[in-house]
């Protein structure tokens, strides 16, 4: 029985010792080769220390006479980072990669050299990490900076910035998709720059520590490395923050202090209750890190200045055992000790984390009444959980066929790797995206706040908060969510306990501990609606993919009404077979600037502007300077037009080879109209009202009175807006009704105001010629019966 009175204070008490020594002593003792060798032979053969030992002699004579800032060899850095991958555990190829990952960037030495001396695994791993670190546009190290560099005192723009944080995410997780180990000595290459950041000039340590706060402790807390996480965390507060890290490392001290009494009296009932138990375990108190206490804080409503002393969590209980039977064997017994708090227990050694942690967690009421955590688990779990997935290697040798933890390890692993298969499959299937939109993809996942739910099988699965049913049927498989017709779900009645099921809709928010059923129907396919029920970047990429690939018909004839109606509003007429022409011709020469460039014919422009991936005004500028060309040409031929138009009079449109209905103001028989005669379209028929006859009506004799009795055309179009209360399914019943009407439905868009939770279709129906009128009162009055529908209108301007 091992009792930890003096641990309290965790990790956060490292961080404090490490800064408190480092500005007590800048140049502290150096380690040594020989240091690095005593702690790797304490778990790898002694052929690979001697490779290590090779290694390093390699990485000295390749940075001899290399300084950092702080004036120590160059060689140190990767001799510290070495040695924080020893700690870990992690296996003899990622110490060597340690000592050598800056060797190809900044000497003579190439990856085939690595590859000769050290094999295809070292020279993998050194690769990623090279091409990340070129990448990341990471200066040359020939100077001193804590990365090797010493950079320029012109700071980059934020821009610039941004787009190389991004970039650097980006290359860093495709790079652990490939070799986990990349990242694991990214993460200590980082920790020991933090640890010797005080050498830098104050902006460089505001950007660091910025840039370790938002990027390699979150990812650090991704990989389970819980240890690494609280020490970046800390460390990068310390530097944005110092006045409120003085303040916590004050105020936490003095609650410890004043806690230390109660705590000694825990683990003291603690450990003789495991010795009654029989139970073989080590119980430590153990203290959350600075950082993570700053978190709670700002979360909780501050009503009385400091509220340390309210945070029951300030200290947890762990105890430490062989055996994942002996865990559940000591829960039982803290229970019968102390009344446990009701939905307080947790199981992840069954469940866990998709970052491999596991552990029992419950709270009690515990002496004089107070609330305590304690967490049980084992001493590979404690490793695991200070680890994560750098501890593999270590637990992968030692473990046998026959261990009787190797299930729990193996169950703890398969979680871990699931999310690293699971950006594989990302990188995969988004081969085009930019580093933006792929960040955009995964930082759902990174960055987060996650839920745990299970499926009908009892897997785990970790979502966003703020998930869906649609979010967690693309997580499984994309056909999965393509067909997502609802989910049902199983879940606690906050009133009574019980268990229920019930269907859900789509939009539906899914809530920890929840067994979600996905509904699959394969009559169902993703909608522009679901784009506003997803929660998550790699959900929603998934429906525009899908809408890209079947609904590019849509998109052609919305990208043409759209270029149509923003043509007319620059005052250039509409689209025509005329502009058809002139956009063909420049895209054909447009220069490599242009955005045009990228499209290989002109429906793909349609499409494009159709799915708003391309900007109707970048289009609109390209095409002005034609345009305006062909305007004038248009005024050379207006006397002729109008002489021509003089002899027009009612009854005389039979002369006229062509009559057209506008495709502007789409008048139907009981609207007042006249006519526009073109040169080469024929006689165009407008409404009185439309907007585009503004232009003509200055120019004499343009515009001719005309008759519907004079007009006999097959259909007529009847643009619609359609109002109403946004909920699922309300595009596919307007549809249907149209449909149950035998009307055709030319093209249909839908818009949704989130806020105020209405739904806007704009459609336009093919009404046939007769009974045109009737037509349209019938399918008005059907529409409005339609559930929750609002209005309906004729949109009298759509484009003019």
């Amino acid at each position: 029985m091992t009792t930890d009175f003096n641990r309290i204070a965790g990790s956060s008490a490292f961080v404090i010792q490490k800064m408190a020594a480092l500005e007590a002593n800048p140049t502290p003792s150096r380690m040594t080769l020989d240091d690095l060798l005593a702690e790797t032979r304490q778990y790898l053969t002694i052929q690979e220390s001697e490779k290590i030992r090779a290694a390093y002699q390699l990485a000295s004579k390749a940075h001899s006479g290399v300084v950092r800032r702080s004036g120590e060899p160059y060689i140190q850095h990767p001799l510290e980072v070495a040695f924080l991958l020893t700690e870990m555990r992690i296996d003899a190829d990622g110490i060597i990669s340690a000592l050598l990952h800056d060797v190809v960037e900044d000497t003579d030495y190439s990856l085939e050299d690595l590859r000769a001396h050290f094999g295809n695994a070292v020279a993998t791993i050194v690769d990623g990490v090279t091409k990340f670190d070129a990448l990341a546009g990471r200066p040359a190290k020939t100077a001193d900076g804590p990365d090797g560099a010493n950079p320029s005192d012109e700071p980059p723009s934020v821009i610039d910035k941004r787009r190389q944080r991004t970039e650097t995410v980006r290359k860093m997780l495709v790079a652990m998709a490939e070799d986990p180990r990349v990242v694991v000595l990214k993460l200590a290459d980082r920790l020991h720059n933090m640890r010797t950041l005080g050498a830098m000039k104050p902006s460089q340590q505001q950007n660091t520590a910025r840039e370790t706060s938002e990027i390699y402790a979150p990812l650090a807390r991704r990989l389970g490395m819980a240890l690494v996480q609280a020490e970046l965390e800390d460390m990068a507060l310390a530097y944005l923050d110092p006045q409120k890290y003085q303040w916590l490392v004050q105020q936490v001290e003095e609650e410890i202090e004043q806690r230390r009494p109660y705590v000694q009296q825990v683990c003291k009932t603690l450990e003789e209750e495991m010795e009654r138990a029989g139970i073989r375990a080590e119980v430590r108190a153990w203290q959350k890190h600075l950082a993570s206490i700053n978190r709670k804080l700002e979360d909780m409503p501050r009503q009385h200045g400091s509220e340390i002393s309210e945070l029951h969590d300030l200290v947890s209980f762990r105890i430490l055992v062989d055996t994942d039977h002996e865990c559940y064997l000591a829960l039982g017994h803290i229970h019968a000790l102390w009344r446990p708090k009701d939905g307080r227990i947790k199981d992840f050694i069954a469940t866990p984390k998709m970052n491999g942690y596991q552990s029992l967690h419950t709270t009690v009421f515990c002496l004089d009444n107070r609330l305590a955590e304690i967490q049980i688990r084992t001493h590979d779990m404690q490793r695991t959980a200070d680890y994560g997935i750098a501890s593999y290697w270590y637990l992968r040798e030692r473990m046998g066929k026959d261990d009787s933890t190797i299930h729990s390890w193996r169950l703890s692993y398969r979680e871990m790797v699931a999310w690293i298969e699971q950006l594989r499959q990302w990188q995969r299937e988004l081969p085009q995206q930019s580093a933006d939109e792929f960040v955009e993809t995964v930082k759902d996942d990174l960055f987060q706040e996650q839920i745990f739910v299970f499926t009908p099988k009892g897997e785990v699965r970790d979502l966003p908060r703020g998930s869906t049913p649609l979010d967690m049927a693309y997580r499984i498989h994309t056909d999965i969510g393509d067909h997502c017709a609802g989910a049902r779900i199983i879940t606690n009645m906050d009133d009574t306990g019980r268990l229920v099921t019930r269907l859900v809709p789509l939009d539906y928010e899914l809530k920890g501990g929840e067994i979600v059923d996905i509904m699959v129907n394969d009559e169902v396919h993703p909608t522009r609606d679901w784009l506003a029920f997803a929660h998550t970047a790699a959900a929603r990429t998934k429906i525009r993919r899908y809408l890209k690939t079947y609904e590019r018909e849509i998109n052609l004839q919305l990208g043409r009404e759209r270029l149509d109606l923003a043509l007319k509003t620059a005052g250039f007429g509409g689209f025509s077979e005329q502009i058809q022409s002139i956009l063909h011709a420049t895209y054909k020469s447009a220069d490599a600037n242009s955005p045009l460039k990228k499209y290989s014919a002109l429906d793909d422009i349609y499409v494009a502007l159709g799915r708003e991936d391309l900007s109707i005004e970048s289009v609109i500028e390209c095409l002005q300077p034609l345009l305006q060309h062909d305007t004038q040409l248009e005024h050379t031929n207006t006397a002729s037009r109008s002489k021509a138009s003089t002899h027009l009079r009612e009854g005389d449109l039979g002369s006229v080879s062509l009559v057209k209905l506008a495709q502007c103001c789409c008048p139907i028989p009981g609207d007042a109209i006249i006519g526009f005669l073109h040169p080469s379209k024929g006689m165009i028929v407008h409404r009185t009202d439309c907007r585009s006859l503004r232009r003509y009506r200055t120019i004499p004799n343009a515009l001719v009175e005309v008759n519907w009795l004079q007009i006999e055309l097959p259909a007529y179009l009847l643009p619609v807006i359609i109002v109403a209360h946004d909920r699922s399914g309300l595009l596919r019943d307007v549809t249907a009704v149209v449909a149950d009407a035998s009307i055709n439905l030319t093209s249909v868009t839908s818009n949704t105001n989130t806020a105020s939770q209405k739904a806007v279709i704009s459609a336009t129906l093919e009404i046939s010629t007769d009974g045109a009128l009737d037509q349209v009162e019938r399918i008005f009055r059907r529409l409005r019966q339609v559930k929750s529908v609002v209005s309906v209108e004729r949109n009298l301007h759509m484009k003019g």
